[in-house]
């Protein structure tokens, strides 16, 4: 027995051999389709991360592209819809002066600063350059004259996409926003902006390190795509035709002819590209992101195969290896993995600080906010750590404090989610945040996370807006000769003054004014003097209008009008006989006068008591707009009484004050002559 348990060990071993051998071999299969797969899948990972990174960014620039097509829109819009700046241009084609000139002027280039045009000019319904002044020779080019008239025709306003014309020495983007007084075309404005500086400057630079990424906007002319933008890689002028309908599978072309999202094509030269298609809304625009095939998934493709084929070489030598190699390699991952996020926090935090917003965390259970670099430089806050509540409110201005404390806890309780608005205290100047939040969960571990805004220079731009608005509204109440009222003031005066005076049932008495023979001292003394008596008559009759509510008005030519509410007919005619003494004791010379040898006034008083509205004394509320309607037309006879009662006053000699009632008797009486009142003291 001995002897043979040699020879049965070499079948043994040769047995064992083989089945070691058959082991390693279908463990080296398994490892290498195990490695196999693990490859492919990394592709795909690799590839679907280069793809949502394309599709990010493109994603991220065409909305930029968007919201500056709809700025521009928006301010084109806005000056169409601009009664008072189309009331201002209206004066100035009207009658033109550097008077009238100087408000359209102003608000050309406040627009111009604020919105950073390029250039901005108003421009004639025929074409021509009215302002700024030293343009008038110059006609708009071809393509603008024709939205011009499209404009003027619509009465909305009308683009121009970006092109490159002898006009200017930059490709540029225009608008033209038509300008109406009423149904009359006045005009358009022509908002004229380099696209160099603020369009293509949202394209370029690429957000990441790749070499050949590139945007582009195109638009369709036809079959044909039509570059709007420069290449990154490339130095052709813009806008020009790039590639023809024809030419099938070229990138341009697919995205012309419907292709949207993402797409695999080939660029201008040929290579292969991985490609992102989006429509900008409301445009002819199309945004093209592509990057190259080769390099967005080469070199993850070369790393994946030196990578697993290392392992693969070394779990043949020694398993061991094979564990250091793969934790290393995992190492390096987390490690690019920090490296992007690194850089997507630092673009984060740049676009936080271009736009001066910053975001913050708040929770109740603590008291505490958490704040970013951004949001801590806004409070003027520490933002390597928590602050707390009582410091964050310290912050806030205190006039606003109770408000802001009281909006804060109702949305972290059952109320909306947070909106507000409020100051900083800050000694220096007043700065102005908007603050949104939403609660995260409730009861008492309910936290809040939002942002926060420096809104001051759109707080400064709405307050310029507002003075300007109310600065257009005085001039178009003023009368510019006499600086008193002018005729539209005084009817809006007369209806609203008419409905308080029909609610609590007072009186309400009109001079109607009439300077006399102020034809015959403008023949002698010629138009200056008029004006300057007319100014002086003004003057004096304001001055004996003592109370505030109390409106001097000039009504047309020589004659005034005074208005005087809760006034009862004698005291009316105190008030008129005062200021026809006044206009006497200016002492203007008028040797052509045939009442007296100075400048005299003659004077109609009416008086009236409105009655309230029929539809509210039946118990019925009237609508604002009925009642207004009903007072204004009720009110005319306020001004026919008080110019019956002018032409009684003329007709007895001039120089005099006449009740309406007066005047009245003075058709069964034709002896009348009215005695003036004693006059009151003031």
């Amino acid at each position: 027995m001995s002897d043979r348990h040699p020879m049965l060990r070499f079948p043994q071993r040769a047995l064992l051999a083989r089945l070691a051998i058959g082991i390693a071999v279908l463990a080296s299969l398994g490892l290498l389709w195990a490695l196999t797969t693990v490859y492919q899948d990394r592709t795909a990972m690799y590839r679907h991360q280069a793809e949502r990174e394309l599709q990010t960014i493109s994603r991220l620039q065409a909305s930029a592209v968007s919201d500056w097509r709809e700025r521009r829109l928006a301010d084109a819009s806005a000056l169409t819809d601009d009664d008072l700046f189309a009331q201002a241009v209206a004066r100035w084609r009207d009658a033109p002066s550097s008077e009238a000139e100087a408000p359209v002027h102003d608000r050309l280039r406040i627009l111009q600063e604020r919105a950073r045009y390029t250039a901005v000019f108003f421009v004639s319904p025929e074409g021509t350059l009215l302002l700024p002044a030293g343009s008038s020779s110059a006609a708009l080019p071809t393509l603008e004259r024709n939205a011009l008239k499209e404009a003027l025709e619509s009465a909305t306003p009308s683009v121009v996409e970006p092109r490159s014309d002898p006009f200017f020495a930059f490709p540029f983007f225009s608008l033209i926003a038509p300008i109406y007084d009423g149904m009359r075309p006045l005009g358009a404005v022509w908002l004229v902006i380099d696209v160099r500086s603020s369009l293509y400057s949202l394209l370029t630079p690429w957000p990441t390190a790749s070499k050949s990424a590139e945007s582009a906007l195109v638009s369709a002319e036809g079959a044909d795509a039509v570059l709007l933008s420069p290449l990154r890689h490339h130095t052709t002028a813009v806008p020009v035709p790039l590639v023809h309908g024809p030419q099938q599978g070229n990138l341009l072309i697919q995205a012309v002819a419907g292709a949207r999202g993402l797409i695999h094509a080939r660029d201008a030269e040929g290579k292969e590209v991985l490609a992102v298609v989006n429509a900008i809304a409301e445009s002819p625009w199309f945004l093209v992101s592509k990057v190259d095939v080769a390099e967005a998934f080469g070199d993850a493709s070369q790393r994946e195969l030196i990578a697993l084929s290392l392992p693969l070489s070394l779990a043949l030598l020694l398993g061991g290896l094979f564990l250091v190699a793969w934790q290393r390699r995992a190492w390096l991952r987390e490690r690019t993995l920090k490296e992007s996020l690194a850089r997507n926090m630092q673009w984060l935090e740049s676009a936080q600080r271009s736009a001066l917003v910053g975001y913050y965390a708040y929770r109740l259970e603590t008291g505490e906010f958490t704040l970013s670099p951004m949001a801590a430089e806004l409070f003027g806050l520490p933002g390597d750590a928590p602050v707390a509540r009582e410091q964050w409110l310290a912050q806030v201005h205190p006039d606003d404090r109770p408000h802001v404390l009281s909006s804060l806890e109702s949305s972290l309780g059952e109320g909306p989610p947070l909106r507000m608005q409020y100051r900083i205290a800050d000694t220096r100047n007043e700065r102005w945040v908007d603050m949104w939040g939403e609660r995260t969960e409730p009861g008492a571990r309910a936290g809040m996370t939002g942002t926060v805004q420096d809104i001051t220079e759109r707080q400064r731009a709405e307050t310029k807006l507002d003075q300007y608005r109310i600065a257009l509204e005085a001039l178009v109440r003023q009368d510019p000769l006499t600086n008193v009222a002018n005729r539209r003031a005084l009817t809006e005066a007369v209806a609203v003054e008419w409905q308080r005076a029909a609610r609590s049932g007072s009186s309400l008495s009109l001079l109607m004014i009439d300077v006399d023979h102020f034809k015959a001292f403008n023949d002698r003394y010629g138009h200056l003097a008029g004006d300057e008596c007319l100014r002086k008559v003004a003057t004096a009759m304001a001055r004996a209008a003592t109370r505030a509510s109390d409106l001097v008005a000039r009504y047309g030519g020589e004659e005034f009008a005074v208005l005087l509410p809760e006034t009862h007919e004698r005291d009316a005619m105190v008030i008129a006989e005062q200021m026809r003494l006044a206009v006497r004791k200016l002492a203007i010379v008028h040797a052509a006068s045939g009442v007296a040898a100075v400048v005299t006034v003659s004077v109609g008083v009416s008086t009236i008591t409105p009655q309230p509205h029929l539809s509210a004394s039946q118990g019925a509320e009237p609508s604002r707009a009925s009642v207004r309607a009903s007072a204004e037309r009720e009110s005319q006879q306020l001004f026919r009484q008080a110019d019956d009662a002018l032409y009684a006053a003329k007709s007895v000699g001039r120089d005099t004050v006449v009740p309406y009632t007066a005047a009245v008797s003075e058709e069964t009486s034709s002896d009348f002559m009215p005695s003036p009142p004693e006059p009151r003291s003031t």
